[in-house]
């Protein structure tokens, strides 16, 4: 039987809320879900999981230093041929917009970069929730479109 595992970082609490959102949508599927704080798992644990979400915050368009971390530790996991989505939370502003493109500053796309690298199959692209302010609250309709996304995910992994 598939499992699956959303890690995520979190400060304020917001990329929290948006995490328990996608593993409430993918359990709804059926599919045995964990959901934790990088600070709280072991990572060997990790290897018990076929599907591997991972969110964090992005913190001055740049991943967290807690999540670069964290990243760095998993890199040593061989966990080719698994799934994986990433997500983030962020402020939506300028900087994340013009030249680059839309939602190109951001955790997540490290996140995927480095999930891309470990040979993880990715099996959504990327995705971003709007924090209103520093410390939140998250934008309107974002636990129940996460909800949706952990849906659509669910039906994917548990197929």
């Amino acid at each position: 039987m598939i499992r699956a595992l959303v890690l995520y970082d979190s400060r304020y609490g917001n990329t929290k809320t948006v995490a328990e959102a996608l593993a409430k949508g993918i359990g709804s599927s059926g599919v045995p879900i964990d959901c934790v704080s990088i600070e709280e798992i072991d990572i060997q644990r990790i290897l018990n999981f076929d599907f591997i979400a991972i969110g964090g915050p992005t913190h001055v368009i740049r991943t967290s230093k807690e999540m670069k971390d964290f990243l760095e530790r998993i890199k040593s996991l061989d966990l080719r041929g698994r799934m994986g989505f990433a997500f983030d939370t962020r402020i939506e502003s300028r900087m994340n917009q013009g030249k680059w493109g839309i939602f190109e500053n951001s955790a997540a796309r490290r996140i995927q970069k480095v999930l891309k690298q470990m040979k993880i199959r990715i099996i959504r692209e990327r995705e971003s929730a709007i924090v209103n302010g520093s410390e939140g609250p998250l934008e309107d309709g974002t636990e129940k479109r996460f909800e949706e996304i952990g849906i659509a995910v669910g039906a994917v992994i548990g197929a």
